[in-house]
């Protein structure tokens, strides 16, 4: 089960870390879309990577409450 949670979370921080940034407004940190996304190969092999974690993770969650 431990091995699903960790595949989900990774999936989701590369996904948040390749779309959106962390910005210190007042005081409060707020995530933002980035304006400019180069979607080059590199983007496209992390959003690959990240989806593949995804199932993964949620396969792995299936397997562990169905046995």
């Amino acid at each position: 089960m431990l091995i699903g949670l960790s595949f989900i979370i990774l999936s989701v921080l590369i996904y948040g870390f390749e779309n959106y940034d962390l910005i210190d407004e007042d005081g409060l940190r707020v995530l933002r879309k980035k304006d400019k996304l180069e979607k080059d190969k590199v983007y496209r092999y992390k959003i690959l990577v990240a989806i593949l974690a995804l199932v993964l993770g949620v396969f792995r969650l299936l397997s562990w409450i169905i046995y």
